[in-house]
């Protein structure tokens, strides 16, 4: 492992999320999650996003989702050092993560689970059968190295590729099981099984941004097949013509109707390069790296 900075760009990271009407109308918690961190003097970022199940069978998902983003961003800064190249290698790396992130996941619920007890109604839905089923949740991730992206995902949301020319694209292959009802999950038995891992050299594909987002964003859309083409376009032009300060602040609006129409929690997290070429204002695109969620 080498601590030398990785040569690149800086990246910056900006994320949102909306409570969904339904769960509003019904009671239930939040149980999307998004968490991003950054390096900016090693050009590093890393993003996550988690969708909690929310059937009645998985009713801690919000603390699963949770523990979700934190076990991604937890793995991914590990392999951070070593993505060197867009190889076979960095793909190596990114299943390790994928299995470092499941067997942290499930270490980080088998320990709120000892200091949360199911109670005993929690018990009658037959919890202690199977203990992950209640924490069930989706995970995308994305991290930067430098020129260096990878990606990884269990379960629906979508991950996407945007190039300096506006082009989007999917940085992972699809999922066959996901069906629009069911979904892939870090509480199956072998969640492995659904991993998904994309490497991307950044200046060969030109990339000026990604974005990771929940399926409670694209499943409200009318255009179910071109709604992500149309939104990394958007992105992609909103941060050139008007800067990532403004972007950050539509994005809780941006993120709200579809919560509203759709009714599920929504969540979006960007992967900027800072000083995108043709930026009418540079300055406003070159933003202080945010630390956090």
């Amino acid at each position: 492992m080498t601590d030398r900075p990785t040569a690149g760009p800086g990246w910056t990271t900006l994320s949102g999320t909306t409570i969904g009407s339904v769960h509003v109308r019904d009671q239930l918690p939040l149980q999307d999650a998004v968490l991003t961190w950054t390096d900016p003097t090693g050009g590093h970022a890393v993003l996550a996003v988690a969708d909690g199940h929310g059937h009645e069978q998985h009713f801690r998902s919000d603390t699963g989702a949770a523990l979700a983003v934190v076990s991604a961003v937890e793995e991914l800064r590990r392999i951070l050092p070593d993505l060197q190249a867009a190889d076979e290698n960095a793909r190596d790396l990114v299943v390790r993560a994928g299995a470092g992130l499941v067997g942290t996941w499930t270490a980080k619920v088998e320990h709120h689970l000892a200091a949360n007890p199911f109670s005993p109604a929690e018990e009658e839905l037959g919890a202690s059968a199977d203990p992950l089923r209640a924490y069930g949740s989706t995970i995308l991730a994305a991290a930067a190295a430098g020129e260096v992206m990878v990606f990884l995902q269990i379960g629906d949301g979508d991950s996407v590729l945007v190039s300096a020319d506006g082009v989007a694209s999917r940085p992972l292959p699809e999922d066959p099981d996901l069906d629009g009802v069911h979904t892939s999950s870090l509480c199956q038995p072998r969640p492995l099984d659904a991993l998904r891992v994309g490497v991307v050299d950044g200046a060969a594909e030109r990339a000026a941004l990604a974005f990771l987002c929940s399926d409670g964003f694209g499943r409200s859309r009318v255009d179910a097949q071109g709604w992500w083409r149309q939104t990394g376009e958007q992105l992609l032009e909103f941060t050139r013509e008007r800067g990532l300060d403004w972007v950050r602040e539509q994005l809780p609006s941006w993120l709200a109707e579809p919560a509203l129409v759709g009714g599920d929690d929504t969540t979006m997290a960007v992967l900027v390069r800072n000083g995108i070429a043709g930026a009418r204002r540079p300055d406003l695109v070159d933003t202080v790296p945010s630390p956090g969620a």
